[in-house]
């Protein structure tokens, strides 16, 4: 998954894409932009050329990285500590006179935290025009001991490169593209706001926990039916994905934020996807229409192993 902000915070929303205990890399895909950086703040790190360590004066992700940080310890009192201040004073004669004080201040006492030590390496995508991938010298696991670490070195990558991604191979090395793919429209545009969710003027992307659960749920029981691709569109996870059974002839389109239904085609669904909720029901252009009731998982299971 590419990720393109200036930082996270959650990691778990990151790697959609990746199994649970699953292994990924992270990095970003070399192109001219990275070379130049690669060239301008980092230091090489053997002769052959294939190790690289970011310079600490980047960013502070980069200066945790190499040199490590003191990070105050607020569960204990104040203490004096010394910091240096330059000073300058004229005298009565006019002349100048400068030095260097120690000026005493209250403060917490610090633990020093140690650099994390990440580099950088090449990495080949052979299935891909054998382009060259720059990742951390780590192979990395989606559980949730290693998220602290995942999200410094996502923010490592995202301070440098400006973008970072999560790169996927198998037992072979061989790169794995994930199955979600994106279409340059938005699927199923709100239209107006015909659903029950709408009614009393809250927006649904302020879903609960346990509404999140249950979105995800639901996913989860579709992606168990095996599709044979899934598409988003521009809105991302805020509208519709759609689901491709490629052999049946049917798509299926499920909402990840806001509606109430799954809706069901037979063909067309690139072209019907444009249109709004309420001009697919006016022209009644779907299959099936499913509201996610208790029956749901029934209604959809008769879909699609009829």
């Amino acid at each position: 998954m590419e990720i393109k902000m200036k930082r996270i915070r959650s990691v778990k929303k990151y790697l959609a894409d990746i199994d649970e205990n699953g292994t990924f890399y992270i990095g970003v895909q070399v192109d001219s932009k990275v070379k130049n950086i690669l060239t301008q703040y980092f230091d090489v790190l053997d002769s052959k050329k294939t190790l690289f360590m970011p310079q600490p004066y980047i960013g502070i992700m980069s200066k945790r990285n190499t040199v490590g940080e003191f990070i105050a310890d607020k569960t204990k009192p104040k203490e004096t500590q010394y910091r240096a201040q330059n000073w300058s004073l004229k005298d009565w004669g006019g002349t100048w006179h400068s030095g260097t004080s120690e000026v005493p201040y209250p403060g917490y006492p610090k633990n020093f935290m140690p650099p994390k030590n990440y580099c950088f390496h090449y990495l080949k995508d052979s299935q891909h025009n054998n382009n060259q991938l720059l990742v951390i010298n780590k192979t990395f696991t989606n559980v949730d001991a290693e998220f602290d670490n995942i999200r410094f070195c996502i923010n490592l990558v995202l301070e440098i490169f400006s973008r970072a991604e999560t790169f996927i191979f198998d037992t072979k090395g061989q790169r794995i593209t994930p199955i979600i793919k994106i279409v340059p429209w938005e699927v199923l545009p709100k239209g107006e706001k015909i659903w029950n969710v709408f009614k009393n003027g809250k927006s649904y992307s302020n879903v609960s926990e346990s509404e999140k659960q249950l979105i995800k749920e639901r996913f989860n029981y579709i992606e168990s039916f095996k599709p044979d691709a899934e598409y988003r569109g521009i809105a991302n996870y805020n509208g519709y994905v759609v689901f491709c059974f490629e052999n049946k002839k049917i798509y299926i389109l499920d909402s990840a934020i806001y509606g109430n239904a799954i809706y069901i085609f037979s063909d067309s669904w690139k072209k019907l996807s444009k249109l709004s909720k309420r001009e697919i029901i006016k022209e009644n252009l779907e299959k099936k229409r499913i509201i996610h009731s208790p029956n749901w998982k029934r209604e959809l299971k008769k879909e699609l192993t009829e």
